[in-house]
Formats: C-alpha cells, sequence, structure tokens
C-alpha cells in the first residue's frame, strides 16, 4: 500500500477521534462506553498498518493484531485474561519467529567476504569490512552487543542489512558518502541514524528487520 494512502488513513483517523472525544465532552453524543468495549479495536488497526507498512515484515505487526483480537474479546467478555501474563509468551515466539523467518533479500552467488553474517549471542564482537563489492548481509544481538565498521568497504550501487536485535544493540559504522534508509520494525527499541546528508547519486545502504527493546545505531565515528 502506498505510504501516503496510510499516512492519510492515519491521519483521519485520529482526526475522527478527537472529534468524537470532543462531541462527548460537549455531551452532544456519548461514546464513552462504546469506546471502553471496542478501544482493542484501535490495536488491530494499527497492526493493519504495520503490515500494509511493510508487507515483508509480517511477524510483528502479526503479534499486535492478535493481541488486539484477544483484548477485544476480553473487552467483550468472550474470554478472560491477565494482559500482562500473555505479554511475555507472545514476545518470545514473535523474536522466535523473527528468527526463524527470512526476512531479507536473499544474496544468491555473492562472495562471502562481501557480506555480513554475524550472531551475537549473550556476550560483545566488534567487526570490520574492508570489502570493495559490499552487499549487505545478516546481523543478530541478542542480549548481546555488534559493532561493526564498515568505514573501509565500499558499496558499488546498493546494499542491503538485515538487523535484529532483541535486549541487544547494534552499532553501525559507515563512511561519509552513504545514504542510509531505514525499514526497520522497532518495538520497544530505537533506531538512531547520525551519518550526514549525501549526494542524490550515492550508494544505499538499505536497513531492514526488527528492533525489540533494543536499539541500533549508525554513525560515522
Amino acid at each position: 500500500m502506498n505510504k501516503q494512502v496510510i499516512r492519510t488513513i492515519a491521519g483521519v483517523g485520529i482526526i475522527a477521534f478527537g472529534v468524537i472525544a470532543l462531541l462527548d465532552t460537549l455531551n452532544i453524543t456519548a461514546v464513552s462506553d462504546i469506546f471502553r468495549d471496542w478501544w482493542p479495536a484501535a490495536i488491530i488497526v494499527a497492526g493493519v498498518l504495520m503490515f500494509a507498512n511493510h508487507p515483508r515484515q509480517f511477524v510483528w505487526p502479526l503479534i499486535v493484531v492478535g493481541v488486539g483480537v484477544l483484548l477485544q474479546l476480553r473487552e467483550l467478555d468472550i474470554t478472560t485474561f491477565n494482559v500482562w501474563q500473555l505479554f511475555w509468551p507472545a514476545v518470545i515466539i514473535a523474536v522466535g519467529l523473527s528468527v526463524l523467518v527470512n526476512r531479507s533479500h536473499t544474496h544468491k552467488d555473492v562472495n562471502k567476504k562481501d557480506l555480513d553474517d554475524l550472531t551475537v549471542l549473550l556476550s560483545g564482537s566488534v567487526t570490520a569490512s574492508e570489502s570493495k563489492n559490499y552487499k549487505g548481509g545478516k546481523v543478530s544481538a541478542i542480549m548481546g552487543g555488534a559493532d561493526i565498521d564498515l568505514r573501509d568497504a565500499v558499496i558499488k550501487d546498493e546494499a542491503t542489512l538485515d538487523l535484529f536485535a532483541f535486549w541487544g544493540g547494534i552499532t553501525l559504522k559507515v563512511p561519509e558518502g552513504w545514504v542510509i534508509k531505514s525499514k526497520i520494525t522497532p518495538v520497544a527499541g530505537g533506531v538512531e541514524i547520525k551519518t550526514k546528508p549525501a549526494g542524490k547519486d550515492a550508494p544505499v545502504l538499505y536497513l531492514v528487520g526488527d528492533v525489540v527493546m533494543g536499539g541500533v545505531e549508525v554513525k560515522h565515528l
């Protein structure tokens, strides 16, 4: 779905919610009871919009929609459960699915020295690449940290780096002159890009994947 359409839908939904809340405050219409029963529908819509924005990264949108559906069933007294008792199992399931599902582009017939393939578990790792035809790869940091130095690497056109951080952090050091485009889905985490703007025809490094209760930082130094 076109991102502008998604923004339009989200904007209209927020405005509609504000208008309804205003009418309720002015006692023009009563929607408080309806909202109390159907507020989880907003979570379901958020999950659908997440999927529409990044259809290849469906794991977390699926979890969000599932949580929204369960909450809606609870509000309608169809089932009962403790939200926090379900939270951690849902997160663990989503993490497992994120690890198993192939979220990135495949790199067939690519020299291994031009790819990163790193998994850090309960530890830290510092690596560097001097590839003259860097293609990206996969980096996972699970309750650990990964520091990757790409300042001596060269991207001829574009590269895709699939990142997964769970209770961990990934730091990328890139040379000036690269365009960094993030398509990462953060869940209680963050992505911080501190690079300088690059030229129109500059090589592009795409970042995809998931960050769960962790962080990704991209910088020059």
